[in-house]
């Protein structure tokens, strides 16, 4: 994996320069330790940090082809590059690397924006034509690796991370009143949004073509094709079982493609753990694995991911989260270019830098609970068709005003605040209420920290829009898309990004393999959720493979204890934080200082929503206003 950046301007831009690449380049050096290229041509230029994984000797960037026409910077890797090699070879094509990048470019050349739809593998990258003095933009189906990018006016820029595009000093810093928003509601941005309204996301499954200042954008992928597709119900479920299990083992293999040495995080949960399975056997060494855990009993997973461990026989390395959050957030803030409201964004940035110390690459078990039902907001999904026959009155009455009755739990995801966010949000239609489960600030709430910004802009209504995409699918499939196109993308993803690339590691996803993926999305629903019963096709598939004890879990999360943070080590920070001030939202309002207030006390559990506000309040002070003097916000310690 590396850090990409570059430019192009149909006339001469100041600041968009060598030197602009440079200081783009120091601010992802950890994205790419192992060294730096720049390339400057007519109009153009494009930078990048290399963390190098395949070809070590030969696979340096910026790279050209075809006589110095094509010029690549690219993040990522290409899993079937040996097989698009060879079949460039036999169309006439020559390589001088053994290196993916190169193949990426032959394949441009060859087949050009159609070329993306044969590529397997996580990747974003940007190609200067210098023929036709056209620069193409082009992130994976499914998003792991980000791109983001600055255009006005006859100039664009692009990057890898927000810090880096904010080099050039033609990208403005206003905050994007609708990405905030967004923020506010889920923790992230929504599409190609973020909380800045100069910069923004390429979508997963997407190309972009800048030429002489005009842009044109086309989905090359998109995920809604098999889910609208589905197989019958009546299909023979012994078969597809059978099927996906050899796509899991075909992803997984494939994914274990690397000339250093690939281990495999293992939290002791059936995702991680069948992959780590998968993985036996195919590395030249012990198979390394590595786990975090916390010292709040309820939070930890260590005892299991050990048991997984000792059962696989592989080199297992754990730790406990040692981090104290209100010395290190401050300084993680940075690293992760981008303010993102999940919790468990910081004990993922800590098993990335435990891993580091042993591998350069991990293989994980993302991408699981999103195409085949995991997470709890399924089982309230099924509920709440059965929760809407209640009359209104008596819901709005009697049941909504009884669930604020419930004393808060300090126990990971607790059974007290799940019923609190299924009764707020169970009479509405599916759509809403699916958006409901992960909902941070309410609207009363979301309106007073914005202070006025984005009036009228509601998040539940973008979010409706990834519904209407598959608007006659089954209601567990249609939240399966929704959740893989919002939550998947914009935060899962990002945050795995962004704290593996913090400390230089790779992370790759084997459940997101896009054939596997595809076929997944179009099994029956009955295969993935069954009563209560979730991801029962991989449960059937590892049967036999895995420990039973492994087949009987929960599903546990990767949530660490905020809200016990935010009244303990974190509470003096989060004090000075909320009293403090801010361009991007109203602190000094009621409803903000209620919200803290009450949990400070103890008397509501607000922990998920307060951290939130927080990481974006250390963002906009470590990266959207670096400090003058002292060590620069994001070089987080390795």
């Amino acid at each position: 994996m590396c850090g990409i950046v570059g430019y192009a301007a149909a006339c001469p831009e100041p600041g968009l320069d060598r030197d602009f690449l440079r200081r783009a380049c120091a601010r992802m050096a950890h994205r790419g330790p192992d060294g730096e290229g720049l390339w400057e041509g007519a109009g153009a230029g494009l930078a990048h940090r290399r963390l190098s994984i395949i070809d070590l000797e030969r696979g340096t960037q910026p790279m050209s082809y075809g006589g110095g026409r094509y010029v690549v910077t690219y993040n990522g890797e290409l899993y079937n590059y040996r097989e698009l090699r060879a079949r460039l070879a036999g169309l006439g094509h020559s390589f001088e690397t053994d290196s993916d990048t190169e193949v990426v470019l032959a394949a441009f050349a060859q087949w050009g924006e159609e070329s993306p739809k044969l590529f397997r593998g996580i990747f974003a990258f940007g190609i200067w034509d210098a023929q036709e003095r056209r620069l193409t933009l082009c992130r994976d189906q499914l998003g792991v690796k980000p791109l983001l990018y600055h255009r006005q006016g006859g100039r664009i820029v692009f990057s890898s991370e927000v810090k880096a595009i904010l080099e050039a000093p033609c990208v403005p810093r206003d905050a994007d009143g609708e990405g905030l928003a967004d923020y506010l509601a889920l923790g992230y941005p929504l599409g190609e949004r973020t909380v800045l309204r100069g910069i923004r996301r390429l979508s997963p499954g997407t190309l972009l073509a800048w030429q002489d200042g005009e842009v044109t954008a086309r989905t090359y992928w998109d995920l809604a094709a098999a889910t609208n597709n589905p197989l019958e119900p009546s299909a023979d479920k012994a078969r597809l079982i059978r099927e996906y299990a050899a796509a899991l083992e075909r992803a997984v293999t494939s994914q274990m493609v690397s000339d250093v040495p690939v281990g495999g995080f293992l939290s002791g949960g059936m995702d991680s753990s069948s992959v780590v399975c998968h993985m036996r056997g195919r590395t030249p060494h012990a198979l390394q694995t590595f786990s975090m855990g916390f010292t709040e009993g309820s939070f930890s997973e260590l005892p299991q991911a050990r048991r997984v461990a000792a059962a696989f026989g592989t080199e297992h390395h754990d730790e406990t989260v040692s981090l104290d959050p209100g010395t290190s957030y401050p300084l993680l803030a940075g690293a992760f270019d981008e303010p993102l409201g999940d919790s468990s964004l910081l004990p993922t940035y800590c098993v990335s830098r435990l891993a580091r110390r042993h591998v350069k690459v991990v293989l994980t078990g993302d991408g699981a609970d999103e195409s085949l039902a995991g997470y709890d907001t399924y089982v309230a999904d099924l509920f709440q068709r059965f929760y809407r026959l209640l009359p209104r009155a008596l819901h709005e009455r009697i049941v909504l005003p009884a669930s604020g009755l419930i004393p808060p739990s300090r126990r990971k995801l607790s059974l007290n605040y799940r019923i609190r966010q299924f009764i707020a949000h169970a009479h509405n239609d599916l759509p809403r209420a699916h958006y409901g489960w992960r909902l941070l600030f309410g609207d009363d709430e979301r309106r007073a920290l914005l202070g006025g910004r984005a009036p009228g802009y509601d998040p539940a209504d973008s979010y409706r829009s990834y519904f209407d995409q598959v608007p006659e699918g089954d209601p567990l499939n249609r939240c399966l898309y929704v959740d893989m196109k919002t939550w998947l993308a914009n935060d899962i993803l990002t945050k795995v990004d962004r704290a593996s690339m913090a400390v230089g590691l790779e992370a790759r996803v084997p459940f997101l393999d896009v054939d596997l993926v595809e076929f997944t999305m179009r099994l029956p629903a009955a295969l993935k959720m069954r009563g209560l019963r979730r991801k029962v096709v991989l449960r059937e598939a590892m049967r036999g493979r895995l420990p039973d004890f492994v087949l009987r879990r929960r599903k546990a999360g990767f949530n660490a204890p905020v809200s016990d943070w935010l009244r303990g080590s974190y509470r003096e920070v989060a004090e000075e934080l909320f009293g403090g001030t801010s361009r991007l939202v109203d602190l000094d309002h009621p409803v903000v200082r209620g919200l803290w207030q009450e949990h400070r006390r103890g008397e509501r559990d607000h922990g998920f929503s307060l951290w939130s506000l927080a990481a974006l309040l250390l963002w906009e002070r470590s990266v959207l206003q670096p400090p003058a003097v002292g060590r620069r916000a994001g070089e987080a310690e390795r």
